[in-house]
């Protein structure tokens, strides 16, 4: 095989990985949009006028909205086109964090208002002594 040959499969591979990082990318700031809104999988499903298992798909890369979903996104979440296409990563957030504040996210969200006075009293203290 020709080293131009290489050059070529090698940039193949290349361009393939980072489709699968901006599908995730996006995947993440969808869900972390919808999420914020309050929204269920459903309701956003049913204003973008798809099924829930599309949005589902969406929030786990598995598949990419089209430019008239991205665009209804866009409006629903009050943010502009940009917004939600800057799929540059941040690199100071890896993937096993961003795991983990979605997954305390989730765990304060349906906690108790007994369990969330607690928690926030807590952070607070934490936040006093470690910022």
């Amino acid at each position: 095989m020709k080293s131009s040959e290489w050059n070529n499969i090698l940039f193949q591979d290349k361009i393939l990985f980072m489709k699968e990082q901006i599908k995730k990318i996006l995947a993440l700031k969808i869900k972390a949009l919808r999420e914020s809104k309050g929204m269920t999988q459903e309701h956003l499903a049913s204003l973008c006028n798809v099924s829930w298992r599309t949005i589902s798909n969406l929030e786990r890369g598995l598949v990419v909205p089209d430019l008239v979903m991205l665009l209804e996104m866009a409006r629903i979440f009050d943010v502009t086109i940009d917004q939600m296409l800057d799929c540059s990563p941040d690199f100071s957030k890896t993937k096993s964090r961003l795991e983990r504040e979605q997954f305390i996210i989730e765990k304060i969200r349906t906690s108790n208002d007994q369990v969330l006075d607690f928690l926030f009293d807590e952070l607070m203290l934490l936040f006093k002594h470690f910022r």
